[in-house]
């Protein structure tokens, strides 16, 4: 079963990616948009927290994606403090990948790869009560399954430069 950290850090994703992709400007327009429609369709919920490997039963997919979003719930929590964070240290985050992605602009970058990043600077620079290691393997992980063949080395080159100019590591 997929643990509630990790849900969380796919739903915080999903959140980034469709703020991104809809040009929102705060994280309370991204985040109410995407709550309510995420909490009441399961297919959305199976597509995004269904693992294909994973034999896990629908409905303990759906019971985990209820308990993620349960308000006041500590997941649904970690969700809005990831996208939080990242809305109000945009800038800041996007220096620090920009500094530490050699010849990759921000925006030639796809926007998955572009927001697991974000969220993972976010977690390195402004979150030091989580493990750095912790935070480099989740986002790889993501990268792995929502992004391209390619992703998790380019998503790993890049937080591995920023965990060290930090000093996460």
């Amino acid at each position: 079963m997929i643990s509630a950290r990790r849900a969380a850090r796919e739903v915080a994703l999903a959140v980034l990616f469709a703020a991104d992709a809809a040009r929102l400007d705060t994280a309370d327009e991204a985040l109410a948009a995407f709550h309510d429609k995420l909490r009441d369709d399961d297919e959305v919920i199976l597509a995004l927290l269904a693992d294909d490997d994973e034999t896990e039963s629908k409905g303990g997919t759906i019971k985990t994606a209820r308990r993620l979003l349960a308000d006041g719930g500590q997941p649904w929590a970690f969700v809005e403090r990831l996208v939080r964070g990242v809305f109000a240290h945009y800038g800041a985050i996007d220096d620090l990948i920009q500094r530490c992605s050699q010849n990759w602009k921000l925006a030639r970058m796809n926007r998955v790869d572009r927001n697991i990043l974000r969220m993972a600077a976010f977690e390195l620079a402004f979150e030091s009560d989580v493990p750095g290691r912790a935070t480099l393997n989740e986002a790889i992980e993501l990268a792995k399954r929502f992004g391209t063949e390619d992703s998790g080395k380019f998503v790993n080159g890049i937080l591995d430069r920023i965990a060290q100019d930090l000093e996460r590591v």
